[in-house]
């Protein structure tokens, strides 16, 4: 008898009706919260509008309709389900990090200083605790941010925290054009696979979208850390400015202190 293929389809098709319900009650409070703003200081400039409507895409997560508490976390994450931690528990320092898969400065930030930081965590001196967000979802990129981190979740879920932290390293060495197409379902198994997570229930669970609602949970939890932008990194509990190597080691070392 054929397989009855019909229930993975129905979930996926409620998990992109939530995201794209939540998509547009997003654009439609960023257009009135624009609109407020051009009343009230009319002429800003465009660079200036820029970095509020970013900030304003942020500022609209915190005060979203909260996701259930008791949505599905995927195994081997800590904090409630929330956070994805890479290293030792014992390492003195702990350095919290907030980023969308699709964020250009956080591949930047992953390109120049992610060696560092991996170098930390293989010396026992750091852990990384890992709070990913999906706010640069778009038509376009088929929810690509949703769509990326769901799959680390699956990863991670499947295979553990290392295999999480090589398939992050491959989907930022990897990113899409910010306003392309994202990568698809089949890449994304790909570098699943690559990363030590493979088999005919990894690849549903990324086709489904079996951690939505997770992704949902965790994006509106960073608003509700005070995250305001990606990358965000914090050194105990303090947010680094300078995100360079020589930034992330000076604040880790004065940490130690």
């Amino acid at each position: 008898m054929p397989a009855d293929t019909s229930r993975p389809q129905s979930k996926r098709a409620a998990a992109r009706e939530r995201i794209a319900a939540k998509r547009a009650a997003e654009e439609a409070a960023r257009a009135a919260a624009l609109r407020r703003r051009r009343t009230v200081v009319g002429g800003i400039v465009a660079a200036v509008a820029v970095v509020v409507a970013l900030v304003v895409v942020i500022a609209v997560q915190t005060h979203r309709t909260s996701t259930p508490a008791a949505v599905a976390a995927p195994p081997h994450t800590v904090d409630g389900g929330n956070v994805i931690a890479v290293g030792s528990a014992d390492a003195p320092v702990t350095v919290d990090l907030y980023e969308d898969f699709q964020c250009p400065n956080c591949k930047a930030f992953e390109d120049t200083t992610g060696g560092t930081l991996e170098q930390l965590v293989a010396a026992g001196t750091v852990q990384v605790q890992h709070h990913g967000m999906a706010f640069l979802d778009t038509a376009a990129n088929d929810d690509y941010s949703t769509r990326a981190l769901d799959a680390a979740a699956v990863v991670v879920g499947a295979a553990g925290p290392d295999a999480y932290q090589k398939f992050a390293d491959l989907l930022f060495a990897n990113q899409p054009e910010e306003g392309g197409s994202g990568l698809t379902d089949d890449q994304l198994i790909g570098y699943a696979a690559q990363a030590g997570a493979s088999g005919p229930a990894v690849e549903q669970q990324i086709r489904d979208l079996h951690y939505g609602d997770w992704v949902k949970r965790v994006t509106e939890q960073a608003s509700r850390d005070g995250v305001t932008g990606t990358p965000t990194v914090r050194v105990d509990g303090t947010e680094l400015a300078d995100l360079s190597p020589a930034g992330l080691t000076a604040a880790v070392t004065a940490a130690q202190r």
